[in-house]
């Protein structure tokens, strides 16, 4: 079984077919409104005035979409502003005291291993070799005692 994304298996849409057929429609509804406002404006006087009128509502509606821009543009500045008095206000004191502790806590670990952890480590090891070292006197002791047994 291979995990391959959809867009290698040839299921589905991916992004690039998306942006491209989009791209490819918004071309041709551009050159279509073209070649009709050409027809209509070889038409004569009369449809010349309609194409003035259409021209003078296009520019009206291209001004407030400037000015809708621009107002987003404010909102979107103030927002930024906002997010960086956040930042300074904020998330850098809990960032400080998060390194503070973090250096504190690596205090005490290196505190806690050293004075700690390296002598029971080391007296355990010493247990373990002592009760290795019991073991195997003991089991001398045994062997040459069944060896005098049998011997006798």
């Amino acid at each position: 079984m291979t995990d391959k994304p959809q867009t290698e298996q040839g299921q589905g849409f991916d992004i690039r077919r998306i942006v491209l057929i989009a791209s490819g429609v918004i071309i041709g509804l551009i050159v279509l409104l073209f070649l009709i406002a050409l027809l209509i404006s070889t038409g004569g006087e009369s449809v010349g005035s309609v194409v003035r009128i259409i021209r003078d509502l296009v520019i009206i509606f291209l001004a407030l979409e400037g000015v809708l821009i621009i107002l987003g543009l404010a909102v979107l500045t103030l927002q930024v502003a906002r997010l960086v008095n956040l930042l300074q206000t904020e998330v850098k004191p809990i960032l400080e005291n998060t390194q503070e502790t973090v250096k504190t806590a690596q205090g005490t670990v290196e505190f806690v291993g050293s004075n700690l952890a390296e002598p029971v480590i080391a007296a355990s090891g010493f247990m373990a070799g002592m009760s290795v070292l019991v073991g195997n006197v003991f089991g001398i002791r045994r062997a040459l005692k069944r060896i005098q047994e049998e011997t006798e």
